[in-house]
C-alpha cells in the first residue's frame, strides 16, 4: 500500500503527458471525442505541474476530474447546439426518404392498414379508412417500420 500511495506523490508533468497521448491514441481507434477532452485536460495538467512542480497532486487529480467532466460537458453542449449539416438527412431512415413518392396500391387497405410494395421491399402502411386496390397514394409520413399515407389525387398538384 505504501508504494501505490508513493507513486502518487512522485507524479510529475510527464506521467501527464503520457496518460494524454495514451488517451489520444486510444481516441483514434475509437473515432468518437469521447477521450479527446480527458486527453486535452491531462495535456493542461501536466502544463501546470511542469510550472509549479510542489502542486500536490491530490489538487492535481481533482483538477483533471473536474476540467474532464466541464469540457466533456461543454463540448457535448456545442455539439448540440451546431447540428452537423448533410446532403443525405435520410440516410439511415430509408422510410422517411419515401415521404412524397406515390403509389398505386397492388391490394386494398382494411381498416386503413395494409402492405405496399415499394422497389425490392414490402412496407406496412396505414392510412385513414379502407382503401380499394388500384388507388393511388402518396407516402406524407412515417411512424418507425410504417409508412403514413393518403390517397392521391391529380388535381392536387394543379
Amino acid at each position: 500500500m505504501d508504494e501505490f500511495v508513493a507513486f502518487f506523490w512522485d507524479i510529475d508533468f510527464w506521467h501527464w503527458w503520457a496518460l494524454a497521448i495514451a488517451l489520444i491514441a486510444v481516441e483514434t481507434f475509437a473515432a468518437s471525442t469521447l477521450l479527446l477532452w480527458p486527453a486535452i485536460s491531462a495535456a493542461l495538467i501536466g502544463l501546470v505541474v511542469l510550472i509549479a512542480p510542489d502542486f500536490d497532486w491530490r489538487f492535481q487529480v481533482l483538477g483533471f476530474a473536474v476540467l474532464s467532466v466541464i469540457s466533456s460537458i461543454l463540448w457535448q453542449r456545442w455539439l448540440r447546439m451546431r447540428p452537423i449539416k448533410t446532403d443525405h438527412p435520410n440516410l439511415n431512415s430509408r422510410g422517411r426518404s419515401y415521404v412524397g413518392r406515390r403509389i398505386t396500391l397492388a391490394e386494398p387497405l382494411n381498416d386503413g392498414r395494409g402492405r405496399v410494395q415499394i422497389d425490392d421491399t414490402w412496407w406496412q402502411v396505414s392510412a385513414d379508412g379502407t382503401l380499394d386496390k388500384g388507388v393511388e397514394i402518396e407516402v406524407t409520413d412515417t411512424d418507425g417500420a410504417t409508412l403514413i399515407v393518403r390517397p392521391f389525387s391529380a388535381s392536387e398538384t394543379a
